[in-house]
């Protein structure tokens, strides 16, 4: 459910898709009384991301505690317009309520939509400076469900003495009248038919859920509140919304923060998958750069993702192997599946990316065991239960397809018409469009930004995200980017278009910077709170050091001859051989090799070839191994204990058997995952009775 969710977050910002499940239908309909939303709420309370911010509240600053105390009322400046309602449990300190707008608004008499917010009021005396106002992204996703509501509280604890923090579910998304369409929300049909279900179901309305009207609807709630300004945040496609918003009301924002955005560039045919697939390489290659284990390994790296999809397009790799849950499939990489699967899936996850160069050059090497394993595990479909549409609506992500102009089809035409004036746009374009890849895979159902609009009716014309001739605001514009940020990598084209924009690039960081919360400060986070606070990104020298390092793997070595010997530690009394060095570096991959797969199954797993591990969640992880083997000829079995839930330190005790090595007992320390500058494991034991004194860098 959470990789899956995941997943949604990132196809959508691209694709404008995602849909939960909405128990109202669009029109005339009663919001849920106060024990929905407060069981809604509490039924979001799931998965990795809510245990990262949990984390977080522990780590960083949020707004003072005595803000439970307080009883929030609505500012005197709202209008009869707003309708109070009782807030959710989670919602501590907030005013709620629903502001109601016309669905269509070249129709204002008609049918309505009651828009939802939250209100967190400044604590010091005096009118706030403004209300802080975010779109996280994902399309469908909503501002007030409890993750999305800690990281905002989180984000702008710091500004909210001054400021207030008001957060709005956007039209079809959250308790926004979430639109429900089964089919998608539920991945009960094939995708493309729950897509035009979802279309049909709304019915003249399809055209009416685009960043346009959001951008409106937070307008009406702003204006009905009595805000003169406000301060804009923008994550992924919730840069749309901004930029809809910008261009429209730009006159009532005091300034925008754009983390990793979509904007109008990305919504042109092509590009925004064009920037997609050229960029990987290069990001892979600045991954590992970044980790002393790959780098070392794979000084050419951008190169041999190169060289890697060329060779898998002229002679596709398959096999049998384990998938995540342990299944034994058939697998077939081809080079639709090779981007899919493997580049561009395991971006959603905590896999390294220097697992995809190390399965590579073990591919060059007749070795195609970890690169099939990667797809296995990366392999899923656009079908799946997104859960409760309050928390994610995938019929809203998708209704932002209206967002794209141009498209390459006729919007008028049946669906069969549109396909063919598609593929033949496709022919069109030239065959380095998409270097290293050919037209084929960047335009897939699964990779496309907007191939899956194809199948989205238009009954009326959309609200455009940019009206026409509409100029975007001379403000103050923060645009934030992720040094690896294989997703969305278009926030240099959108930033180009706000005259008043600075950037800053977080180095060896993801998709959306400031949301990595769990691991305490956070270089991101601090600049943008600055930023609403001063209107200027201040001090950004954290920037250029890396928050984290992503930990890597440097080869696949079949056998323990093949893998890099572990450096001798000074300080220690080493009298282990070459090959027992050699053995150490296979025995730490097995450890890490087995908390990185604990991320997406439920605590058991097997090793790459061989043997099993089991993991038991909680502040501490505790990760069993049985015979783990990260090389066919070295056993590991023994305890690891991670403490991801204070400083991410990591002990472990093992025994090693096997043919490669003559035996023995080892412990290991150091720090894994959420830790930097990178250090390196201390290893100490016994191998043959030799005592071991060595060191492996910790990424």
């Amino acid at each position: 459910m959470v990789l899956k969710k995941f997943m949604w977050l990132v196809l959508t910002a691209g694709l404008g898709v995602a849909c939960t499940l909405c128990a109202r239908d669009l029109l005339g309909q009663k919001f849920p009384p106060p024990n929905r939303l407060a069981n809604a709420a509490l039924n979001s309370r799931e998965g990795l991301h809510s245990r990262q911010l949990q984390r977080a509240l522990a780590l960083r600053r949020l707004p003072d505690p005595a803000r439970a105390l307080l009883v929030a009322k609505l500012p005197t400046s709202a209008n009869s317009s707003v309708t109070s309602t009782t807030c959710p449990p989670e919602a501590v300190g907030a005013a709620c309520g629903f502001v109601s707008v016309p669905v269509d608004r070249k129709n204002p008499g008609g049918a309505q939509i009651s828009i939802y917010f939250e209100l967190y009021p400044h604590t010091q005396a005096g009118p706030a400076i403004s209300a802080i106002v975010g779109d996280p992204g994902g399309g469908g996703g909503d501002s007030t469900t409890v993750d999305n509501r800690l990281f905002f509280q989180l984000l702008f604890g710091g500004n909210l003495d001054t400021h207030d923090l008001l957060l709005i579910d956007g039209r079809g998304r959250g308790f926004s009248e979430a639109l429900d369409c089964e089919e998608l929300q539920h991945g009960t049909a094939p995708f493309t038919k729950a897509i035009a279900d979802c279309a049909a179901q709304l019915g003249p309305d399809a055209s009416f859920h685009g960043s346009g009207d959001v951008a409106e609807d937070i307008e009406a709630v702003r204006a009905a509140l009595g805000y003169d300004k406000l301060d804009f945040y923008g994550g992924s496609w919730g840069g749309v919304v901004v930029t809809a918003y910008a261009t429209r009301f730009g006159q009532h924002l005091r300034s925008i923060v754009l983390d990793s955005p979509v904007g109008e560039p990305g919504l042109n045919s092509f590009v925004f998958d064009q920037v997609r697939a050229q960029n990987l390489s290069e990001t892979l290659a600045i991954e590992c750069r970044h980790s002393p284990t790959c780098g070392v390994d794979h000084p050419s790296a951008a190169h041999e993702i190169d060289d890697l999809v060329a060779s898998i397009r002229a002679h596709p790799v398959e096999g049998d192997t384990l998938d995540a849950s342990g299944n034994l499939v058939h697998v077939r990489i081809n080079e639709e599946a090779l981007l899919n699967f493997v580049l561009f899936n395991h971006t959603f996850t905590f896999f390294p990316a220097g697992e995809i160069l190390a399965a590579a050059a073990a591919l060059k090497n007749g070795d195609k065991a970890p690169l099939l394993r990667l797809a296995a595990e990366g392999y899923f479909t656009l079908e799946g239960d997104s859960g409760d549409p309050t928390g994610f609506s995938v019929g809203a992500a998708v209704a932002t397809c209206v967002d794209y102009r141009p498209v390459p089809w006729d919007w008028s035409v049946p669906v069969a018409t549109r396909l063919q004036q598609y593929r033949k746009a496709v022919r069109k374009l030239p065959a380095n469009f998409f270097f290293p890849f050919s037209t084929s895979a960047p335009t897939s159902l699964i990779f496309s930004s907007n191939k899956g609009c194809l199948w989205w009716e238009e009954p009326t014309p959309p609200q455009l995200v940019r009206p026409q001739h509409a100029a975007y605001p001379r403000l103050p514009t923060l645009v934030i980017s992720g040094e690896v940020d294989f997703q969305l990598p278009m926030d240099r084209k959108v930033a180009a278009l706000f005259p008043q924009s600075s950037s800053v690039t977080i180095a060896d960081a993801l998709h959306k910077p400031t949301t990595f919360l769990f691991a305490g400060a956070n270089c991101a986070a601090d600049i943008a709170s600055h930023f609403v606070e001063a209107l200027t990104p201040g001090d950004t020298t954290c920037a250029k050091q890396p928050f984290y390092t992503w930990p890597a793997v440097g080869r696949f070595p079949s056998l323990v001859k093949d893998a890099r010997p572990a450096e001798v530690d000074p300080s220690g009394n080493n009298l282990a051989s070459s090959t027992d060095r050699k053995a150490v570096t296979v025995a730490v991959a097995a450890i890490t090799d087995a908390l990185q797969r604990s991320f997406f199954v439920n605590g058991d797993g097997f090793g790459l070839r061989g043997g099993t591990y089991h993991t038991d969640f909680g502040p501490s992880w505790t990760t069993k191994l049985n015979n783990a083997a990260f090389a066919s000829d070295v056993f590991v079995s023994g305890t690891v204990t991670w403490r991801i839930g204070t400083d991410s330190s990591l002990s472990a005790d093992l025994t090693l058997s096997g043919p490669g090595t003559k035996g023995g007992k080892l412990h290991v320390e150091g720090a894994w995952l959420f830790v930097a500058p990178v250090s390196k494991f201390k290893v100490s034991g016994l191998i043959g009775g030799h005592n071991v004194a060595l060191l492996v860098p910790e990424a």
